[in-house]
């Protein structure tokens, strides 16, 4: 993974200099793969992210978080999200850097496999949770349509979450942008 990773991120940027077209403007949109560690396990997510503004995106994405919990056992959970992204600044066309402000739904599965030193006869733990998330984006571009985005989010969950109640992600991934 790591190979592959290093051949897209070598082939997108040789020879394409970043600083020609405008890197933000209103009707772009971008398809991002993202991976990354939330504080309990590792998570992966897909994400839509249309600009409405010059300075305004919408991110929709889904994701898959799993790990396993000392009490609980193995786990999963799949997740929506809605954010808006407003522009805080950038650094010429190359480095942008947005705000992450909305909310987010998810389904929690816990001792899964019986793993967890809770089981009991009754069937695994599972629950609906949702709440409002935040967090920081920056998207460093490698080519006119190609780039690097870390995010880092933190959230709160209602509804009893199984897993973590202040959920934390921080991820890496590549954003293609296309008109």
């Amino acid at each position: 993974m790591k190979k592959l990773l290093f051949i897209v991120l070598l082939t997108a940027g040789a020879g394409i200099l970043p600083a020609s077209a405008q890197r933000h403007v209103k009707h772009l949109a971008a398809w991002g793969a993202h991976v990354g560690r939330s504080e309990k396990g590792d998570y992966y997510e897909l994400s839509y992210t249309p600009m409405l503004t010059n300075r305004l995106a919408l991110r929709l994405s889904g994701g898959y978080e799993h790990g396993t919990l000392p009490a609980r056992g193995e786990y999963s959970v799949y997740q929506g999200r809605v954010l808006l992204s407003p522009q805080l600044f950038r650094l010429g066309e190359v480095a942008y850097f947005h705000l992450l402000v909305g909310a987010g739904a998810g389904y929690e599965w816990t001792n899964q496999n019986r793993s967890g030193e809770l089981a009991t006869g009754s069937g695994e733990p599972q629950r609906f949770t949702y709440g409002p998330q935040a967090g920081l984006e920056a998207d460093v571009f490698l080519g006119n349509r190609l780039s690097l985005v870390a995010t880092g989010t933190k959230g709160y969950l209602f509804n009893n979450p199984l897993v973590d109640r202040w959920p934390g992600m921080a991820s890496v991934g590549l954003r293609y942008h296309f008109r």
